[in-house]
């Protein structure tokens, strides 16, 4: 039997026997981050415009305390074209936690909102680390009857 074929043998073996083998540990992927814009409320005065509540829940099994997490959010009209861009800070979230967050956008009423888009994570800071996949992370629902997503 030649080198080559003993070898090609010995793969083939070695081949059938590796799905026996127990798997090697996999670290847990990072804590996914629900996002939930949950209500839009109008407001009246000073200045008319458009509540925005937000919920993020921080509370998955290994979760970290959020010391930062600042949005870039795009605010669409009911035309479609961009009506606002704004950038909004979530945090601090500690781990374990769940926190509503809101903010208002002056002059741009609640019924002409069809759609938020976070088009960016500007900051994210996790257990003591800034986090470079954090938009990754992020589970956008919504309960406003308003699209949004990433």
């Amino acid at each position: 039997m030649s080198l080559a074929s003993a070898l090609a043998r010995r793969a083939l073996v070695l081949a059938a026997l590796l799905p026996a083998l127990p798997a090697a540990a996999q670290p847990a992927p990072p804590p996914a981050l629900p996002l939930e814009l949950n209500r839009l409320e109008p407001v009246a005065a000073p200045n008319e415009g458009c509540r925005i509540w937000m919920m993020v829940e921080n509370d998955a099994p290994g979760a970290a305390a959020i010391a930062a997490l600042r949005l870039d959010l795009v605010v669409f009209g009911g035309d479609g074209q961009i009506a606002r861009r704004a950038a909004v800070e979530l945090a601090p979230i500690g781990a374990g936690r769940t926190a509503v967050r809101l903010f208002d956008l002056a002059g741009l009423p609640c019924d002409r909102i069809s759609r938020l888009l976070v088009n960016e994570v500007l900051a994210c800071r996790i257990g003591g680390a800034d986090v470079a996949d954090c938009a990754d992370r992020l589970r956008p629902s919504s309960r406003a009857g308003v699209r949004f997503g990433l």
